[in-house]
């Protein structure tokens, strides 16, 4: 109990210490970076089996629960990264017996990437931690929705500024993906409204 008592007063100094009087961005700053740091590791202690497997291999094999039988070289541009470091992660992911790569029906030099049935039966569970947003009222709920929209905007056209060449490439990339690979696949409106930074 005193343990518990003892955490309890170590969080509350530590939340006191970074509540100034006035509200900078350093603080809010700190504050997202100290919940995404607690979500992170209650996530890891809440699914234990996954703690084998890196967020780069998760995020592949979440995307081939979607669509899978794509190529090493498709599979590297439409998650854009390199061919070397999409092999490095398979070749793990394949060790694990997540994956498996057969040859194309129409080329029997080209290796299709498919999920195991070990891959298809790995549960991505729900944070178990959704539930915090029960502190918001329904108001509040909606005011930092559009505060996150706003946030993401601006990151967006921060990058835009910086590196406008690069981000147009980005763009036109991944509407080229989008055509060449999910022909007929239409974004929520609401979403594809969040990430045109042309939004004021």
């Amino acid at each position: 109990m005193n343990g518990k008592n003892n955490l309890d007063e170590d969080l509350k100094n530590h939340i006191e210490q970074f509540n100034p009087n006035k509200v900078n961005n350093k603080l809010l700053f700190h504050k997202f970076i100290m919940i995404n740091e607690i979500l992170d590791k209650r996530n890891k202690k809440q699914n234990p089996e996954m703690k084998s497997i890196t967020k780069g291999q998760g995020r592949l094999i979440g995307f081939l629960k979607r669509k899978d039988g794509f190529s090493t070289k498709e599979l590297s541009e439409i998650l854009n990264i390199s061919v070397t470091s999409l092999n490095e992660t398979l070749n793990k992911l394949e060790q694990q017996n997540f994956i498996r790569k057969v040859p194309s029906s129409k080329d029997k030099r080209i290796l299709l990437v498919e999920l195991t049935e070990e891959g298809r039966d790995i549960e991505f569970k729900n944070h178990e931690d959704i539930d915090i947003f029960d502190a918001l009222s329904e108001e509040e709920k909606e005011n930092l929705n559009e505060y996150l929209n706003r946030l993401t905007v601006a990151l967006h056209n921060k990058f835009k500024e910086e590196n406008p060449e690069k981000y147009e490439k980005i763009i036109k990339n991944r509407k080229e993906i989008f055509e060449k690979y999910f022909k007929g696949y239409k974004p929520h409106e609401e979403w594809a409204g969040l990430f045109n930074c042309d939004k004021k």
